[in-house]
């Protein structure tokens, strides 16, 4: 597999660069060296060489420099894929070196919706323009062992413009046709009817369950919910049966209250009755004693006139 990039193909890939970005067509492109390398012929100051240099420069000219990172981190990450596709991607010259490459990538992919993590990139449309021809020639099979990669090109390709590579830079046509007919050689070689086998293996499974797994769960639920209520009925009478002995308790309280309140009156009332009656004979005592000493007072009178006489 010739994976270098082929003759005018960077040219080709900054004129889709130039039309994604939106600008006017006008810039004069031409390559130098064995390996055609790019070159933008400026109307002002020296020429720029170089596939990202270029790059770089048409995203600046449209003003568009969020593809080029929006964080010192980002811009980073950026600048380290786009060396990556040019000393990596555009220098590797067979199968082995691609799978390499395709790992690599899929690893990296793993938690990542783009290049840079959730932000598109120009990373991600050069990555994209330099692997077009090597997804392409993938197999079916190949393509599974690189889901990352696959979910992160298809996203990609679906963006305005970026996916015109398809009918620019390669006619996918034969390629897809392979993959077809590899398919349909695959599904009758090596899995025959086993589609069919599924859905009788699933209906057979559908009516297992509604033949015995619903009823067995409709029981399971039954008793459990006939061993909810009647927990829930033991609370219910546990409830009742400590109202009951928190009333009773009540009642004997006030009980208790009321019958020593009785007590403590009739207990009152004696003691009023006691002391009346103690108050009598004090009252009968005193006349009596001062009865006494009147008759006492009376002789003592008598006494006292005999011995003046």
């Amino acid at each position: 597999m010739a994976v270098a990039v082929g003759p005018g193909l960077g040219v080709e890939e900054l004129s889709l660069l130039e039309k994604s970005l939106g600008l006017k067509k006008g810039n004069k492109y031409s390559s130098q060296g064995e390996r055609k390398i790019p070159v933008l012929q400026t109307n002002n100051g020296p020429s720029l060489t170089g596939l990202t240099t270029i790059a770089m420069h048409l995203v600046k000219q449209a003003k568009q420099d969020q593809l080029l990172g929006s964080t010192a981190e980002e811009k980073a990450i950026v600048q380290q894929w786009l060396e990556y596709r040019v000393t990596q991607v555009d220098n590797q010259s067979s199968k082995e070196e691609s799978r390499i490459i395709l790992k690599d990538l899929n690893s990296y992919l793993e938690d990542k919706v783009y290049v840079t993590g959730n932000n598109f990139t120009l990373a991600d449309i050069l990555m994209y323009y330099g692997l077009h021809h090597i997804i392409a020639d993938l197999t079916v099979q190949e393509k599974e062992k690189y889901l990352n990669v696959s979910r992160w090109f298809n996203h990609i390709q679906h963006y305005p413009d970026v996916g015109e590579i398809y009918s620019r830079l390669l006619d996918h046509r034969p390629v897809i046709q392979g993959e077809i007919r590899y398919f349909i050689k695959e599904f009758e070689e090596k899995r025959g009817f086993r589609e069919v086998r599924v859905l009788e293996n699933l209906k057979n499974t559908v009516f297992e369950a509604n033949d015995q797994t619903l009823p067995k769960c409709e029981q399971v639920m039954h008793d459990s919910l006939n061993e909810a209520l009647r927990r829930l009925q033991a609370g219910n009478n546990m409830i009742n049966r400590l109202q009951q002995r928190d009333q009773e308790g009540k009642q004997l309280q006030t009980e208790k209250l009321m019958a020593g309140e009785k007590q403590r009156i009739a207990q009152w009332e004696e003691f009023l009755k006691e002391q009346h009656h103690l108050k009598a004979v004090v009252d009968e005592e005193h006349a009596k004693a001062m009865e006494r000493l009147k008759e006492q007072y009376a002789i003592m009178e008598k006494d006292l006139i005999k011995h003046t006489l």
